[in-house]
């Protein structure tokens, strides 16, 4: 639970280390407070129950029943996103050049050597303070305050957040995780449009994915969505891209999106559609979320309920087995792209699923004889089924096996595009990233098939619509790892992602899965969109107000809020 201000300024001292913010008074922070009805917090770290011992070697009184929730619940997706001081990808919630950091043992979260005196809890990467939101007052004033005061801000959903832009030492952030009202429109209007009305749902921003699925099965409709049941809806995941197994066949999240209500840096409460404000729509669908304003809610298309046909495949994960496994599995990757099918491929589970909202059983089972083939070649094997609707495949195949989360891991990815897909040199290069990372793994993910795409509405890179893969891998550490280790994790990374872009030139990464040091980001995340991307930031946010880790308009790793970001590799 969040802890309130008039309470928590007792701590202002215990915590004064954490506070970049210098300059501000407790009067200043008093009146924030104020003027957003007592929704002003500290931002406290996610595992500071467990420990007797804070910044300055301050006492801090364990709450053994919390801790041993946030033990048994370490992992826990919709959990952490729960509570504010909570990071999906835990080295957001440390300072990784100095290893200040409140993390518990991933491997054993019970392990005392994590959390028991001296370990100190410090408050890393986690923001100061933070505020509820609840509506566009609340972020008028945030707005104000780091005008005035000179705080930098930050915008936290639910804390899946693989790059960092969600964090930052000394900063004031945007809590939108409680906006979760959803209403289902059977005759959607954007406003100021004139269009025939269609089916559509409105999320507030804090709406997660397994709500989602909910949703559309009590409403007897599909909706295009991504694989974690945390992950929220409206927020980075559909403004950075937003891919999801059903994406091959029915678009991207940005392909759904027909508006978004936002709050923007100059204080205005907009709606952004075609119709109205449409610079700034076009850049929400794919310039990323973090630096063009806060969003509340956004409204996407529906589609009916759907039957998916799905294939499941096993074998043994070996290194040997995982290369044969993915130079077989390429071969056939740009016709099962053709056909549809979207899913994950993924050695550390020994398997792969695809699902397919296009096909019926007799010709899915014959469009994914090249995926059957790849595994028997390997003593494995492909088992088919058929859900009742895409929630039910959600809930089945995708919730139960979701990526881990609780842990500091880095990674680094790539869209490979279909003419390269049959290439030797590049199967070779990618299996060799598979076989060289803590955690590999092959999304197919990209719209290859869905071709009712707005071609100039979208700020995208177009590699996306030409690729068959998203391909990434992930390195991971623990809690004492020393810097030196946390470097080499970015530097494996780079070592065997660097042959994989050589060998695709002209492709690039998904915004919200890139490498933290991505080569080339403006032109790899967004193509030839940058310059009137950050035309539209300048329109809206002249004096960049909001600013995030690569993002359109960044102002560069020497601002004060990445000072826990390492060098690049």
């Amino acid at each position: 639970m969040p802890s309130s201000l008039p309470l928590s300024f007792a701590l202002l001292g215990l915590f004064a280390s954490r506070v970049l913010c210098g300059g501000v008074t407790e009067a200043s922070w008093k009146a924030l407070n104020a003027t957003v009805g007592g929704r002003l917090h500290l931002g406290v770290p996610f595992s500071q129950p467990c420990f007797s011992r804070t910044s300055s070697n301050a006492v801090n009184v364990p709450n053994p029943a919390q801790c041993g929730e946030i033990q048994a619940l370490y992992e826990d997706h919709l959990f952490r996103s729960s509570r504010f001081g909570g990071y999906q990808i835990t080295q957001w919630e440390t300072c990784q050049t100095t290893g200040d950091e409140c993390l518990l043992d991933w491997t054993n979260t019970t392990n005392p050597a994590a959390f028991a005196a001296p370990r100190q809890c410090l408050q890393g990467s986690v923001p100061s303070y933070y505020i509820d939101v609840t509506g566009p007052e609340d972020i008028r004033a945030a707005y104000t305050f780091s005008k005035k005061k000179k705080v930098p801000l930050v915008i936290k959903n639910s804390g899946h957040d693989y790059i960092g832009r969600s964090a930052g030492p000394g900063t004031l952030a945007l809590w939108t995780h409680n906006l979760n009202s959803i209403a289902l429109s059977t005759g959607f209007v954007a406003e100021g449009c004139s269009n025939e009305p269609q089916s559509a749902v409105t999320f507030g921003a804090g709406v997660q994915f397994q709500a989602v699925y909910d949703f559309a099965r009590t409403n007897n409709v599909t909706i295009v969505g991504g694989a974690d049941p945390a992950v929220g809806a409206t927020g980075g995941w559909s403004m950075g891209a937003g891919h999801g197994a059903l994406s091959p066949a029915m678009g991207l999240g940005v392909d759904r999106v027909l508006q978004y209500k936002i709050v923007t840096p100059d204080g205005k409460f907009r709606t952004a559609n075609k119709c109205q404000n449409p610079d700034l729509f076009f850049a929400l669908r794919g310039g990323g979320g973090g630096t063009f304003g806060v969003v509340l809610e956004g409204t996407f298309i529906t589609s009916p309920a759907v039957t998916m046909q799905v294939a499941v495949g096993t074998y043994e994960n070996t290194p040997e087995n995982t290369v044969k496994l993915v130079k077989a599995l390429g071969k056939s990757a740009t016709q099962m792209a053709s056909d549809g099918w979207g899913g994950y491929i993924t050695p550390s589970a020994s398997g792969g699923v695809w699902a397919n909202p296009l096909l019926d059983v007799g010709a899915a089972q014959k469009s994914a004889a090249g995926v059957v083939s790849a595994f028997e070649s390997i003593g494995g094997g492909v088992s088919f089924f058929t859900m009742p609707t895409a929630s039910d495949f959600f809930d089945t195949f995708i919730a139960p096996n979701t990526d881990p989360v609780g842990r500091p891991q880095v990674q680094s990815s790539r869209l490979i595009p279909d003419h390269l897909m049959a290439n030797d040199d590049v199967l070779s290069a990618l299996a060799t990233a598979m076989v060289s990372s803590d955690f590999p793994q092959i999304l197919a993910v990209t719209p290859y098939a869905f071709k009712d795409f707005d071609k100039n509405g979208t700020s995208i890179n177009p590699a996306w619509r030409t690729a068959v893969w998203h391909v990434l891998s992930m390195n991971v550490w623990n809690f004492n790892s020393t810097r030196s280790e946390r470097e080499t994790a970015y530097q494996r990374l780079k070592t065997v992602w660097t042959p994989v872009r050589d060998l695709t030139p002209g492709s690039g990464a998904y915004f919200n899965e890139a490498d933290t040091y991505e080569p080339d980001y403006t032109t790899s995340f967004w193509g030839p969109h940058y310059a009137k991307l950050l035309a539209i930031k300048n329109k809206y946010d002249p004096h960049h107000l909001l600013d995030c880790w690569r993002c359109v308009g960044w102002k560069g790793p020497s601002d004060p809020r990445y000072k826990c970001h390492l060098p690049a590799p």
